[in-house]
């Protein structure tokens, strides 16, 4: 397996939770989908066409960072053309992460892609947004990174799988941990796979799978694999893999 690691900065970053309709709640990182648009558009695709060039290998991602802060904004947005009174208007409140640093993991089987990734985020096709256009990326570097290591304890990333649920299920191997909750949950079912009617036209989610988002350092009982990158752990996982659960809607 080739690595990847891609350190990216925003001045501005949204992700909005699925769950969430009128309000956009942001995720506090790059969902799996987020991180395949935004190789797809370093490569100069469709969001179709990186998602289908993303199929075509076993690929696994990672993703880890933080944000200085956040704040709710309203934002007002043109849904419906009218012939005679033109474009009707609605307004939402959304959430945006400031002052954003992430890391990325690109992990696949084949080399030359690898390296085309590589040279796509030194001199992208399209510009690099993070949730919305006007949330513009600034690739900071682009490097291939050494082999995927194992480690307990985890901060300020994405893992897959419900953590305080698999931690309760190995409590009986007598391994130390220590986890917490929040009042807001930690584990989402978030899309991994869209049905595009065109290129760039609506999408429907086709699949699902279990996401925790860890913020405040946490030691399991057990191992998971990843990427160590200037001192920091980042979980790396299958974005096609036998694990993924599925969920089929419209088909």
């Amino acid at each position: 397996m080739n690595y990847l690691a891609v350190e990216i900065r925003t001045v501005t970053a949204t992700f909005r939770n699925p769950e969430f309709q009128n309000f956009h709640k942001t995720l506090h990182l790059p969902p799996p989908t987020t991180l395949v648009g935004l190789a797809g558009a370093a490569l100069g695709k469709s969001p179709k066409a990186a998602q289908e060039w993303f199929e075509r290998d076993d690929w696994q991602l990672g993703i880890s960072g933080i944000s200085e802060g956040y704040a709710k904004d309203l934002w007002k947005y043109n849904n419906k053309w009218d012939k005679e009174n033109g474009w009707e208007s609605s307004v939402l409140l959304r959430e945006i992460l400031f002052d954003n640093r992430f890391f990325a993991i690109f992990g696949s089987p084949t080399e030359s892609k690898i390296l085309t990734l590589k040279e796509a985020f030194w001199e992208p096709k399209y510009a690099l947004t993070l949730g919305s256009s006007d949330s513009l990326v600034k690739v900071v570097s682009a490097e291939i990174v050494g082999k995927p290591a194992t480690s307990r304890e985890l901060s300020n990333c994405l893992t897959p799988g419900n953590v305080l649920s698999n931690v309760l299920e190995n409590v009986f191997n007598w391994d130390d941990f220590s986890i917490y909750s929040t009042s807001e949950p930690i584990a989402y079912d978030l899309p991994t796979r869209f049905k595009y009617e065109s290129d760039y036209g609506v999408r429907r989610v086709m699949r699902r799978k279990t996401f925790s988002f860890i913020g405040n350092p946490m030691q399991l009982n057990f191992e998971v694999p990843g990427i160590w990158l200037k001192n920091q752990f980042i979980p790396i996982f299958s974005l096609h893999g036998d694990d993924r659960s599925t969920i089929e809607e419209g088909t």
